[in-house]
């Protein structure tokens, strides 16, 4: 690894400048995966690489995506002090301005040389297949399940999505999750409430083995979040320890909680989480329900942090804290919880705007956690869930 520091998660933003634009358009979430999960973006060619005192100061011309906590991909650094080598490959930005991104090396100060270029480091996945409007994605990651993602994105306002266990090609495929008898023609992963060109708000944060993709398919903070691929199961080795979350009708446009929503806890088997097998790695696609932390039972489905959910209001009493836990898995029994994701265990109101970063204490000490509002498209429910943007996440 280039970086002193941990580049596995990577974090974008429909606020980043030059990011890709998701509308109710065809093609325009295939589009941001692509370059989000297997190619970069925004590349630039460097005026200038230069390290001083651990820092590192990347200059160019014009504007760059990159946001302090990103992670960008340096390549073509040739010359300059001792190991010059090592400044190429992913880093951590620990700030920016105005055409300059900085991070942190353990190089010697000095000039590095090159027909240099930084972009947006990919999240590092793989497309072994293609479709006219979207593709199948698959994790390059050895140590992950190595199911494959069929995105479906010839729709408007949705894409659709379902899960293979192997495939031949782009249609073709073996231990389909969820079951065309479960959800027929695969979830619906949210983009717009209508179709045509107006750009809607989203996150998608995530590693080499799983991202959340957040959208806003309004407006506003209305977020609904979407995760898909490998969970922190409690099977040793589990073969099938993935799970593709999705909603099972449009819920571009309604009230109720949006099915796919990974910001609710439900105490009732509702749809929207498949699992390909059982802990016993026999059958086929099975249903998961979400349990979040001390959820207090008062109701069937309540979002993460909203009034009524848990335990008194934030901060903590005894600590002055805010309290936080896993989002639990159930499929006969407790299978394991999503990776990089934390549900408050107060009701929060609206303290925490879409964005916001926290500064992670005791278990996350060193971490940054970014607030999510998470939000049916219209209604008056809400809640609020908090993203690791630092990682690695534990599986």
């Amino acid at each position: 690894m280039a970086s002193p520091v941990d580049t596995s998660v990577k974090n974008f933003n429909s606020a980043m400048s030059s990011a890709l634009a998701l509308s109710g358009t065809q093609n325009a979430l295939a589009v941001m995966l692509d370059a989000y999960l297997k190619d970069g973006s925004d590349t630039k060619t460097l005026a200038s690489l230069t390290v001083a005192g651990g820092v590192a100061t990347a200059a160019f011309t014009g504007t760059h995506g990159a946001i302090a906590g990103s992670v960008v991909l340096v390549a073509g650094v040739t010359g300059g002090p001792a190991g010059f080598a090592g400044l190429n490959g992913e880093q951590r930005v620990t700030a920016v301005a105005a055409g300059v991104v900085r991070y942190a090396t353990a190089l010697p100060d000095g000039t590095y040389t090159g027909t240099i270029t930084m972009k947006m480091a990919p999240l590092g996945w793989l497309k072994p297949f293609s479709l006219a409007n979207g593709g199948v994605y698959k994790s390059a990651d050895p140590a992950s399940t190595g199911m494959l993602v069929r995105v479906d994105d010839s729709g408007t306002l949705n894409a659709r999505v379902r899960a293979y266990e192997s495939m031949s090609d782009a249609n073709t495929g073996l231990g389909l999750t969820p079951l065309e008898s479960q959800v027929p023609g695969g979830l619906y992963w949210p983009k717009s409430g209508a179709a045509g060109a107006t750009a809607r708000p989203w996150y998608l944060v995530g590693d080499g083995r799983g991202f959340y993709l957040a959208v806003a398919p309004l407006a506003g903070e209305r977020f609904t979040l979407i995760y898909v691929g490998d969970f922190a199961s409690v099977k040793s080795g589990d073969a099938y320890g993935f799970v593709v979350t999705g909603n099972e009708f449009d819920q571009t446009t309604v009230s109720t909680i949006p099915g796919g929503c990974c910001g609710y806890s439900g105490r009732t088997a509702r749809g929207g989480a498949y699992i390909p097998r059982l802990h016993t790695s026999i059958g086929q696609a099975i249903l998961a329900q979400r349990i979040g932390a001390h959820h207090n039972g008062a109701t069937a489905d309540t979002y993460a942090g909203a009034a009524g959910y848990s335990i008194g209001t934030y901060p903590n009493g005894p600590n002055n804290g805010l309290m936080t836990g896993a989002l639990e898995l159930m499929a006969q029994g407790i299978r394991g919880t999503l990776p990089g994701l934390l549900h408050p265990v107060h009701d929060l109101g609206n303290l925490f705007a879409s964005g916001a970063i926290v500064d992670g204490t005791d278990d996350y000490a060193g971490r940054k956690l970014m607030a999510l509002r998470v939000t049916p498209p219209t209604g008056s429910a809400t809640g609020t869930v908090f993203l690791d943007l630092t990682g690695p996440w534990s599986r």
